[in-house]
């Protein structure tokens, strides 16, 4: 199974590359607290979305100093796409990593929706850069997307999880089976 139908929405996962999707409004890119490039994804989003896109993040560093564990802040999506949702994905050992996810997770969806993104992709969050395991991960994503689309979705049409390797795969896809029962 790869996806389910939740009222007027489809949650999907899918195997890919982030960096070659261009079909959807929102794309969220894992972020450090004070949103400078680092990790793979984010510097191959980065580069893809132009300069344009790390002079808006430094503005909003500028105003806010750093973004808190579990917050997200959203900038143009430069060449790449619509908009770019930056979420700042818990570390193992801070203690409440699967409601750090959560909180994430639910912030990266809350700001698609109030600007009318009907579509968005999320990687894993915290899986690349934290070290977060895909277990814990998939346990904390699937479950709060669904939640958000039952009870808070405004315009969201697809939800996306955006995966890199077949492992994580496995472990998104026994989650969103369970989560169809």
């Amino acid at each position: 199974m790869d996806q389910l139908q939740i009222n007027n929405s489809i949650l999907e996962i899918f195997v890919g590359d982030l960096t070659n999707i261009e079909q959807y409004d929102a794309v969220v890119v894992p972020a450090n607290s004070r949103l400078l490039p680092s990790g793979d994804l984010r510097c191959k989003v980065l580069r893809k979305a132009g300069t344009q896109v790390q002079v808006e993040c430094n503005k909003i560093i500028n105003k806010i100093t750093q973004i808190p564990v579990g917050s997200s802040v959203i900038t143009s999506g430069g060449n790449f796409t619509k908009y770019l949702i930056h979420t700042n994905g818990p570390r193992p050992g801070q203690g409440n990593e699967g409601k750090k996810l959560m909180l994430a997770t639910w912030n990266c969806l809350r700001l698609a929706d109030e600007i009318g993104a009907t579509t968005i992709v999320v990687p894993p969050i915290s899986i690349e850069m934290r070290g977060i395991t895909s277990k814990l991960c998939a346990e904390a994503m699937l479950p709060t997307i669904k939640k958000y689309l039952l009870e808070k979705n405004q315009n969201l049409r697809a939800v996306s999880i955006c995966l890199e390797t077949s492992k994580n795969f496995k472990e998104f896809e026994r989650v969103l089976e369970n989560l169809s029962i």
